[in-house]
């Protein structure tokens, strides 16, 4: 693309983007995961009932969904949690930023992923999905139930998934290098639907794993309106 249509776009895109600083980055060791801290001075957090996504621009015409995984309304910051271990323009994006930086958004909007009270709520996903699944712990009940699994690239991970998820019974799950994480199917395999009669699921990640994990759990016969569905891009 060249210089004449990158200045065409921008000035296409500009009335529609917001600014958000970074405030902070820390890695997780190795450095193949970003926690971003970011302050969205024009953001009103203090309404969000569910999980939200901030549409981030990460390159030209070309945006990624990211859910904050814990915020606060009265400084209007919250925190990004983004998998730079693959190939991606939003990998690439991420891995470029740095303190003080400025990020552009083209706003927030919800999920529609909301806590289910009084059901346990059984999370099943992907790193890309870690920050999703946050998002609805801090909106959950205190005492909610809360179990499932979550498969990690990186065994030296798990200590820092521990450290989040502390008290909950989620699962991490080494993955064997298929991307579509087979593993999970493993986990669904074993999982008995009349000893949990009304837990509700929470898919999240690579879309092909997500439509799969769907499918095996309708044919061990959890109700669709037990499924709840979110698929992320790189």
């Amino acid at each position: 693309m060249n210089a004449l249509s990158q200045r065409v776009i921008a000035l296409a895109e500009a009335p529609f983007l917001r600014t958000a600083t970074v405030l902070a980055i820390r890695t997780w060791e190795p450095d193949s995961m970003r926690e971003i801290d970011l302050h969205l001075p024009d953001c009103d957090m203090s309404r969000w009932t569910s999980a939200q996504h901030l549409k981030c621009k990460v390159g030209a015409l070309s945006y990624r969904d990211y859910t904050p995984l814990g915020w606060d309304a009265e400084t209007s910051t919250c925190t990004l949690l983004i998998h730079t271990g693959h190939e991606g323009t939003g990998s690439r994006r991420a891995q470029q930023l740095q303190p003080g930086d400025t990020v552009s958004y083209r706003g927030v909007g919800s999920s529609h992923h909301q806590p289910s009270a009084g059901h346990e709520m059984v999370f099943l996903g992907d790193e890309s999905s870690i920050g999703h699944f946050l998002a609805l712990q801090q909106l959950a009940s205190p005492g909610s139930s809360i179990a499932g699994a979550i498969v990690l690239s990186e065994p030296h991970h798990e200590q820092e998934f521990h450290d989040y998820y502390r008290g909950w019974a989620l699962e991490p799950l080494h993955k064997g290098g298929a991307r579509d994480c087979q593993e999970l199917d493993h986990w669904v395999e074993y999982w008995e639907p009349q000893e949990h009669p009304d837990a509700v699921f929470y898919l999240a990640g690579y879309i092909p794993s997500v439509v799969r994990l769907r499918k095996l759990l309708r044919r061990k016969g959890v109700a669709g309106r037990q499924v709840r569905t979110q698929g992320f891009w790189d």
